[in-house]
């Protein structure tokens, strides 16, 4: 039996797609402001009216069996959908995203199900007449007039292109910088640490599903990619005194149009290319180049091998830009490392990233590097 996560406790999640619970005309009945994560198996339908409800047994932390239901939309309004009894199958189980009852621990706002089939549907998704789900339309525009960009998003890499998309500029590192690589290894590389590299490159790596909340005054950003998270403030709020420097910086942004504009500063010092193995990439040092270092450029990405380590200082300064296709699906990002300390120049490039109804899943790292080490000595 699948096991219901803190009940009571009511995990937050970061799960974009599912803005839509705010305009839920309950009477405050849910608070959707707090996401949460049931499971269990189905034990009742009831596809009535006004609400539909689906109702499943789990178990709590003290192995006790508890029933929990969710409420779906209008039993009518489902079967319009294509919805159908048949598919919340008696004995199987059942995974919800929602919001919880703000008095009812037991009862929630389904904004997301899916089925032990592995189909994932929305509150208000669309079934044909074989059971598959149909494209939702999407809302390009928000209320405010600006782009729609709230959603879950993921690199679909084409065949034989490189990775991230390509476009980056070459490197030309400063005295400072090639001094700041000096003797770098893999086993520098944050990724093998289950940590975080850069806001740029962790967006599109692995080909994870990211997820945008956007809010008038603020922007969220969780990377799948090690989780990595980062809040755009759009208001006009300043970094504070007492910030503490990190891997996701401090970002403010705004919108040019349909363009946002994001700047963001207060990083730690980490990498830009993080190094994979020494002396591998298109821009290592031949062996026997007694040349300063600080000459020779770094490839570009996707040049025909891992880029060569480059790191950046405190004084590192990230732009990006966000566009928006015509339909709202893809979402295309121009981005500029400036670093006067570690870099000559400026460092541009550029990617997209398509929108998804894949849920987002924790990176929940476990890097099994050494194991394997250990294992072929």
């Amino acid at each position: 039996m699948a096991i219901l996560r803190n009940l009571g406790l009511m995990t937050a999640l970061m799960v974009s797609p599912l803005a839509a619970v705010a305009h839920h005309g309950s009477s405050g009945q849910f608070d959707t402001s707090t996401t949460v994560e049931l499971s269990g198996e189905i034990t009742r339908i009831r596809l009535v009216n006004p609400h539909a409800y689906v109702y499943f047994d789990s178990t709590d932390e003290n192995g006790e069996t508890v029933n929990l239901r969710c409420e779906l939309q209008s039993g009518s309004l489902l079967k319009r959908n294509g919805w159908t009894t048949d598919m919340f199958e008696i004995g199987s189980t059942i995974s919800i995203i929602g919001s919880p009852d703000r008095t009812d621990p037991t009862t929630c706002y389904m904004s997301q199900v899916t089925f032990e089939n592995g189909v994932v549907a929305t509150r208000y998704s669309k079934f044909d007449d074989q059971g598959a789900i149909e494209a939702e339309q999407r809302q390009t525009e928000r209320d405010d007039g600006t782009p729609n960009i709230d959603g879950n998003w993921a690199m679909v890499r084409e065949a034989g292109a490189p990775p991230g998309g390509g476009g980056r500029s070459t490197v030309e590192l400063t005295e400072a910088g090639a001094a700041a690589i000096e003797g770098a290894t893999a086993d520098d590389n944050p990724r093998y640490q289950c940590a975080a590299t850069n806001i740029v490159m962790d967006w599109w790596f692995d080909q994870m599903v990211n997820t945008i909340e956007q809010g008038d005054d603020q922007i969220t950003m969780t990377y799948g990619f090690m989780d990595l998270e980062r809040t755009i403030y759009l208001d006009g709020t300043e970094m504070p005194d007492d910030y503490v420097a990190h891997r996701a910086g401090f970002s403010t942004g705004e919108w040019d149009d349909e363009t946002l504009v994001v700047t963001t500063t207060g990083f730690d010092e980490g990498w830009i290319n993080a190094p994979m193995s020494e002396g591998e990439g298109p821009g290592s040092r031949p062996e026997g180049d007694d040349g300063d270092a600080a000459d020779r450029p770094a490839g570009p990405e996707g040049a025909g091998g891992p880029p060569s380590p480059v790191k950046n200082s405190p004084e590192l300064i990230v732009t990006e830009t966000f566009t928006l296709n015509d339909d709202g699906t893809v979402l295309t990002r121009n981005y500029t490392f400036e670093d006067p300390l570690y870099l000559e120049a400026p460092i541009s490039g550029s990617d997209a990233v398509t929108l998804t109804n894949d849920a987002y899943e924790d990176y929940a790292c476990d890097d099994l590097t050494e194991e394997r080490s250990e294992s072929a000595e």
